[in-house]
Order: structure tokens, then sequence, then C-alpha cells
């Protein structure tokens, strides 16, 4: 790759100046808005009529005329390298496919490249922000100016009023390259501006801008990068676009394949985005395959002409659900269908929250509860052209939203009023969260600032101090980690924790908030032996759980998932499927800090195996970007456990780090029996409103038979 860019770049480059394309904005942080005028109108705006009826208009055209001459394609790719190119050349190996591809006269790809540190060929700079053409398998530099914010609005509007200008044709295609975070921290996180990246607001202001220079929308607008397969990033994209390609999950292995995309056209530069869309649907799969990752591996081509409809369904489904806030049963088994549904990109406390779950699973789960899914259900598969999902993600239905399975602050919540595809959904994630800060009682909230004259949502602002008055309380740390009083929680018990007649330790929920809890785990910490210090060794569903009499019982057996040299890895749950359960580690992977993903197949006859996936490196709690694959182990990595610690004098958390262990290149690993000594155990009661209370800690004791016994 290096010898060929630089042979394009003798023979072919053509450095022009860039004009007006510096941020003047200063504005570097992930979820603000930069360069252009947001107060400006969107491109959709949506509100509820005095009937309370969904209102939704759009920017459309009352006749559309093609840009270019008939069979022409032009694909717009906004390159923000990032340390995908960085670190591993992945931009760059990308551009040789747009190369290898382009031997038709009919394709051309059209890139402006920045957001990295470095890239791993000769043409493109690090220091400057560069557009190039690649066509008639050529690469060309086009234009240079120096560097600029790839997470700007302000950027991405320039590029592509250049772009439509300069190289127009008869279908348009627009791929977003980096990073993804879903529909809260957007796409392409610029790693020379503080990882700063846009926002779906961003986007649409960018896409709005350009708008009357065109005269015929992008045939497809498509996101290689994670998470940004949701209906809040479709509903933006609506009258920009007629089709969108994305991914609910991850992007496992290498992400797109442009040789095959440009292949296709080549052979069929009359193809619908739909047709396009199946192409790149199943090469990306394949890819997948190729590398062993299509277990969690999912991309989908959406209709976008078809998201009205949609999101006409849902704000049904949406006014029902917030209804059902005043009837605590029928909330609990919806909220208990929400936060079951299939999930992505983590959601642990390992590796951090993205928020983001399958649309359809939630929609199936409250089937039964809820009136009127079947129609939200219906009109999502209409939406979904084509799509692919591993075994892994089988309950993803291709689009996903956003809901706060954890609280994250008024920042988050401000964000999603301005994207949200429905007010009463709005009003429901709302009232949901206000019920986080009062334990359940609603009698104080108010919906005025949903349906009001004033109301703030879609207001296109991003003043964390505009949203409902209590969601400054939702940036407090509580100052206690554990041994939360009852009564700062929804739940009560008509059997307090305490270890009973048999030695097991549980407790019995009154029946009058049993409804409040959605999930019980156990907690189990290791005593450093230092009398103050506990390591904890995770969250696990492997309890006793009568659900009809609220009493819950610990199942403990003494044995943990463990490296094959005996220490206990510490687990949180990731999901929890039919015949699996996926886990998460933190571990030092080669002196780096990351996660193992580990995966437990149930065999249906008391049998299991465990096996670790790879290693993933989350969320960032700062700027929101997920990292883009799960990594395969290789033999001879050297692993070290990770642990949270607590000191019980101060409350104050910690880590702690295990000993190195040498990966064989075995992927299968065991429970193995805990170690003598004494051990603490708590349950973690998860509320219905996103709250945890942990009952006191019970101390158990390994004797040197692996005997196991609370000590009463």
């Amino acid at each position: 790759m290096k010898k060929r860019l630089t042979a394009f770049l003798i023979v072919f480059a053509m450095v022009l100046s860039l004009t007006a394309c510096s941020d003047d904005s200063g504005v570097t942080s992930t979820h603000k808005n930069s360069g252009l005028d947001t107060s400006l109108a969107r491109s959709t705006d949506m509100k509820v009529s005095s009937s309370g009826d969904l209102e939704i208009q759009r920017l459309s055209r009352t006749e559309t005329k093609k840009m270019g001459a008939s069979g022409t394609w032009t694909i717009f790719v906004y390159m923000c390298g990032s340390d995908l190119e960085s670190e591993s050349g992945l931009a760059t190996m990308d551009l040789q496919e747009m190369i290898d591809s382009t031997q038709s006269d009919k394709i051309k790809f059209v890139v402006q490249t920045g957001g990295a540190n470095a890239w791993d060929n000769d043409l493109v700079d690090d220091s400057l922000t560069q557009r190039f053409v690649i066509e008639n398998q050529n690469m060309e530099q086009i234009e240079e100016a120096d560097v600029t914010n790839m997470g700007s609005a302000e950027t991405l509007a320039e590029f592509l009023d250049w772009g439509v200008s300069a190289y127009p044709a008869e279908k348009m295609g627009l791929v977003f390259w980096n990073h993804g975070g879903g529909s809260i921290t957007g796409v392409c996180f610029d790693e020379q501006n503080e990882s700063d990246s846009l926002s779906l607001l961003e986007v649409e202001n960018a896409l709005t801008s350009v708008y009357p220079k065109m005269t015929d929308a992008f045939e497809f607008i498509g996101f290689d990068a994670c998470l940004m397969g949701t209906v809040e990033t479709g509903n933006m994209l609506a009258p920009h676009a007629r089709y969108m390609v994305a991914s609910e999950e991850l992007e496992p292995g290498y992400g797109w394949d442009y040789t095959a995309m440009g292949n296709f056209i080549g052979g069929n530069p009359a193809a619908s985005g739909a047709e396009l869309g199946k192409v790149v649907v199943d090469s990306f799969y394949d890819a997948c395959v190729a590398i062993d990752s299509q277990n969690e591996a999912t991309l989908s081509c959406i209709d976008l002409s078809k998201i009205d409809e949609l999101v006409y369904a849902f704000n049904d489904v949406a006014r029902e659900m917030y209804s059902a806030t005043t009837k605590t049963e029928v909330l609990s088994n919806m909220v208990k269908g929400i936060t079951s549904a299939e999930n992505y990109g983590g959601n642990s406390k390992s590796e951090g929250y993205t928020n983001m779950v399958d649309l359809g699973s939630v929609l199936k789960n409250m089937t039964g509860n809820i009136a009127g899914t079947d129609q939200a259900l219906a009109a999502l598969a209409d939406c979904v052209v084509y799509m692919k999902n591993g075994s892994d993600k089988a309950d993803s239905h291709g689009l996903a939203i956003y809901y706060p399975l954890a609280i994250q602050g008024s920042e988050e919540l401000s964000i999603f009023k301005d994207i949200c595809v429905s007010p009463y959904y709005m009003s429901f994630v709302d009232k949901m969260a206000y019920g986080s800060d009062t334990n359940g009682d609603f009698g104080s909230y108010s919906d005025t600032d949903w349906f009001g004259e004033n109301s703030l949502y879609w207001s296109g602002s991003y003043d964390e101090a505009g949203g409902s008055a209590y969601w400054s309380e939702l940036d407090q740390e509580p100052t206690e980690v554990y041994n939360f009083s009852e009564d700062e929680s929804s739940v009560s018990f008509s059997s307090a924790p305490a270890i009973n007649a048999n030695g097991m330790y549980g407790f019995t929920i009154s029946a009058d908030t049993l409804d409040y809890v959605d999930a019980v785990y156990c907690d189990v910490f290791l005593d450093a032996g230092d009398g103050e210090t506990l390591i904890e060794l995770g969250l696990d569903d492997n309890i006793t759980a009568d659900w009809n009499t609220g009493k819950f019982e610990d199942n403990f057996s003494g044995y943990w998932v463990s490296l094959p040299d005996g220490q206990p890895l510490a687990t949180y749950i990731v999901e929890q499927g039919e015949n699996y359960n996926i886990y998460t580690s933190p571990v030092m992977l080669n002196g780096v800090e990351t996660n193992l993903r580990i995966k437990i197949d149930f065999a249906g006859d008391g049998n299991y195996t465990i096996t670790i996936i790879g290693a993933w490196d989350g969320i960032d709690e700062v700027t929101g970007q997920s990292a883009k694959e799960i990594t395969k182990l290789k033999k001879g990595d050297l692993i070290t456990p990770m642990y949270y610690s607590y000191s019980m004098k101060t409350d104050e958390e910690g880590t702690y780090e295990g000993e190195s262990y040498t990966f064989n290149n075995d992927p299968v690993i065991y429970e193995e029996p805990l170690a003598v000594g004494d051990y603490y155990y708590s349950f973690q009661i998860d509320d219905i409103f996103g709250s945890s209370l942990y009952t006191d800690f019970e101390i158990f004791s390994v004797d040197a038979n692996g005997d196991i016994y609370f000590n009463q």
C-alpha cells in the first residue's frame, strides 16, 4: 500500500488550497455542537398537536432532478482515521480497497481525511486536512489545508458543500468512517481534538446546510462505525437520503468491504441503494465469518421513506407506555421487557454504557401489556430492507433505540430531548428518570417540559440547565457505594436479609414492592487481608429466585470463573441469552487496560462450556466513544486480572491488580474452587427505575476441604 500510494502521489497529486475549512469554534467537548449555527431551522420538526397526535414536518423537494450523468455514482467518505488508523492502519486498508474496486468509470470515491495522529501510507498527512478522488484505480489528492476538527459540523458541511458541487453524480452516497457511540455520542471521534465527535444534531445541521445545493437526495447514507443503526439516526437522515446502512452492534473485523461495494456498482450502475445495501451487508458479514467474529455482528439496510410510519406507530405505543406509568404491575412488566431486550455495546459496570437497546426486541417483549406493539413491529419490519445478525444477537430487528439502562447524568438526557422520535417516549424516559430520584414516587411529576407551550422537546439546545429541574440531581454521585438503607429505595422487605436456619443467606421482598424489582444478583468479594479492603469478584445471577413469592436465596457453590492458573476473574453480566450468558472481565492485556468478553454456553443437560471470546476496550467514560471491535487473543498474550476494590472504612473505590498469566492459545477456561479464606457476600437488587439496593455483607468461609459456610 505504501509504495502504491507513493507512486500515486508522484504521478497524480495536484495540490490546491483548501478554502474555508478551519474550525474557529474552539469547542472540543464530545457532546457540544460546534461550527454551524444550531438555531437554524432543522430539516425535521416534531411536536404534539392540541389533539395529542404527533406531527412530523420535514424538508422536502417539490421535484427531484438527477445531479449527474446517467449511470454514475459518487460515494463521499468522511474518513476520520482516529486510533483505528494511527494504531492499526485500517483506514489505509480501506483506501486500498477503494482503489482496487474502481475499475469502472461509473464510480468514484471522494474522500476527506483527518482525525488521526498518524497514517500508515505516504499520501495522507496527519498535519493536514486533505481531499482525494479515487477513480480508475488511481488515488489523486485534490486539496489540502491546515488540520481541522473532524468532529465539527462545520468541517462536515464544507466537505459536503464542496463535494456535491465538484463531483455530482446520478446517485450519491455518504459514508461516515470511524468509531461510533450510538445516538447520544454520535460518530467520528477526532483523536487530534480531544475525541470530539459529530452528534446526530451536528450531522443534521451539516446535511441541512447542503440541502439547498442538491436537487436530489443521497441514495444512501452509511456508517462504517459501531452502534449507529438506531431509529434516532434514521429519523435524522430521513429528509436527506433514501436508505441508511448501519450496525446496531459493534462492527467486528475490518468494517465494510469497499472492494465488493465498488465492484458491484461498476457492474450494476443502475442499482438502487437497497440493492447496494444488500451487497454491503452480505460482504461485511462474510468478512466477519472469515475471522470468526460473526456471532456478535449486525448490519442493516433501512428504507428511510418508511421511517415516518414507524415513528407514528411507535409514538402510539409510547403514549400507552407513558399512561402505564400509573399502573405498577404493567409498568413493571414493561420495564422488565426493556431491560431484558437485546442491547448493544456492553452496558455493564466494567465496559460502560451505551444505553442502546433493540427496538423490535423491546416491542416484542411488551406485547400483551401495551397496545399497538404489533403495528409498530410491522412498521419496523417494513423499514428493514435487509439485515444480517449473528447468533449472539439473535433478537436483533435492525434498529436500536435509546433507553437509560444506567442514567449517566443530565447532559445525556439533554441531548436525547433533541433527537427523541416521540414526545411521549421522551416523557416516559423522563418520568422513569424522575422515579430514580424519588424511589418511584411520581406524585409531584409534571410533564409540562414536554407538552406545554414552552416545551423543551426537540428544542435544538444542549443547555444542560434547560432540562427538568431534577436533572441536576442525577449528576450527584452517591456518598456510599454499599449498604444503602432500605428507606432510600423503592424496594422493601417482608423478611429482611439474613442467614436462615439452613445456613442460607436470603430475604423476601414485600408484596407491595415486588413489582418494583427488575433483577437480583449476587455480589461476591474477597477479603484482601488488611482488615478494611474488599476485592470484588463480580456479579452473577446464580441465585435461587421465586418471583411469585418474592423469596430470594444464595445458590453459591464456591466456584468462580478463573484463568487456568487459578486466579478468579472479576466477571459482570453483559447479556443473558436463552442458552448462554456473556460476561465481561476487566484486565490488563499486554500492559493495556481492556476487558475480556467471556461466554458461557449451556448445553441443556447441566453441562456448560466457558470460552474467552476476545478483548474489548469498552466505552470511553469521558467521550462516549466505543471501541471498534472485539480482538481475538494470540498465543503469548499477557493477561493480568484487574479488580475493583472498596474500603470498608472510607467507602472509597480503587483497583487491585492480579498476577500476569501467559495465554496458551486455548480460549476455553473453567470455574475453579475459590481459595481457602473469608469472603463477603451481598445481594444487588435493581429496581425498575435504574437504581440499586445493596444488602448488608455476610461473611462466608472456604475451608481446606472446599466446603463453604456462612459465619453466623
